[in-house]
């Protein structure tokens, strides 16, 4: 019988040093843009979040909760 082992918790590290890049056109990003989709797929929840440069998705949330900044 194989035994499991734990694995160790995933932790988040604050990193104000580094910028990150879109994984589309490799632009660093001070900043990503987000907009509330419309039309009969979006209907208005939610966000999309994309890259001010070359304008691709980088993804969707059903809801925006800002991260605490302490």
């Amino acid at each position: 019988m194989a035994t499991q082992t734990l694995a160790k918790p995933c932790t988040a590290v604050r990193r104000d040093d580094l910028v990150p890049v879109c994984p589309y056109c490799e632009t660093e990003l001070p900043e990503i843009y987000l907009r509330k989709p419309q039309g009969p797929f979006g209907m208005g929840r939610g966000f999309v979040f994309f890259c001010p440069h070359c304008r691709k998705v980088m993804g969707f949330a059903a809801q925006w909760y800002p991260f605490p900044l302490g």
